[in-house]
């Protein structure tokens, strides 16, 4: 076993005859992601050797967009040199979609459910906002946030799965029609684009709302929500992550939140 250990990250690399696999350890922000890129440049000569090149996430505890690119270049190169990318222990739903549209071989998850082929597609979409949902709190470090679907009979976004909420939010939000006022989902799901808004209590939104009295009462001053559409354009559900305080919504943030939302968009039937 070769080391090959550098701060933020620690990589490891294990050769044999039939693979390369490269063990990674830390967190892939830009900073891991420009020395883990550094250090794959320099396993050439031990990948030459090997038809299947494999990177192992499953001790990653941070996977920024910057590592997801980095990822989908190397299985470029790799491909180009008749190689073969494997993926492994990372659950993402941007790797999800690259290796659903053919751009890595393998992708391993450990430890959980993922998409199946014999899902159906409405527990399809439900598996692929959950993990949406999971890596929009991660990439941006909001204690809040939930996935809607829409229900097409009444036109209404109900609450699938969510992190951080009690009742009476839970009670309130429970249904939103897309064609309603005074919400921040039902805003983005109409215009068919985000919402972002840096703070409730200032927002046309929601100022003199009985949805503002809520989400003031539940600790909520920021939110952001992203409509998930199918394909073929059709609304499928949102995503929504909030914020305990006044928040500018940054340039990064919401790139990142548009990456997680791409890759949902393309997963979604």
């Amino acid at each position: 076993m070769q080391s090959l250990s550098a701060s933020p990250i620690e990589t490891s690399v294990v050769a044999r005859p039939e693979r390369t696999v490269v063990h990674v350890a830390g967190q892939l922000d830009h900073g891991g992601t420009m020395t883990l890129m550094k250090q794959l440049s320099d396993l050439s000569s031990l990948s030459a050797h090997s038809h299947r090149l494999v990177l192992d996430f499953s001790r990653v505890s941070f996977l920024g967009f910057a590592a997801v690119e980095l990822v989908e270049v190397v299985a470029e190169q790799v491909r180009a040199a008749g190689g073969q990318l494997e993926v492994w222990g990372v659950d993402d739903p941007r790797l999800r979609a690259l290796h659903l549209n053919g751009g890595l071989r393998v992708l391993r998850i450990a430890e959980t459910t993922g998409v199946s082929s014999s899902h159906t597609d409405v527990e399809r979409n439900e598996v692929v906002l959950r993990q949406a949902l999971a890596t929009a709190l991660r990439v941006t470090g909001a204690p809040m946030g939930n996935v809607q679907f829409l229900d097409p009979a009444s036109d209404a976004l109900r609450i699938s799965a969510q992190r951080g909420f009690h009742h009476p939010f839970l009670s309130f939000f429970r249904s939103v029609e897309v064609a309603g006022h005074g919400s921040a989902c039902g805003a983005a799901a109409q215009r068919q684009r985000p919402v972002f808004v840096e703070d409730v209590r200032a927002s046309p939104l929601f100022v003199g709302t009985a949805a503002g009295d809520v989400l003031d009462d539940a600790g909520v001053r920021s939110v952001a929500s992203l409509p998930v559409m199918t394909p073929g354009g059709e609304l499928v559900g949102m995503l929504s992550v909030h914020r305990a305080e006044p928040t500018v919504w940054a340039a990064e943030a919401r790139r990142e939140l548009g990456y997680v939302v791409q890759a949902a968009d393309r997963l979604a039937r």
